[in-house]
């Protein structure tokens, strides 16, 4: 996707990417491997202390674009 890295840092430094998902379908099927065939989008959400949201909706079709939410204060 074009617009979404997704990584992990690990503890000696190095950072373990994903790679080679050009569209959302690559990437649910990535990361959602048993179950990639039933899944909408992958969605990852976090809120912070404020009660702010943030979403990110990756859909599962050949889009090449994930969606980004940010809610304000609760």
């Amino acid at each position: 996707m074009k617009n979404v890295r997704i990584f992990a840092t690990l503890i000696d430094g190095e950072q373990l990417e994903l790679r080679d998902c050009p569209t959302g379908r690559d990437l649910v099927r990535a990361l959602l491997q048993h179950a990639a065939g039933s899944a909408k989008a992958l969605v990852i959400e976090a809120t912070d202390k404020d009660g702010r949201v943030v979403r990110i909706i990756v859909p599962s079709d050949e889009s090449d674009t994930a969606k980004v939410s940010i809610s304000q204060e609760s």
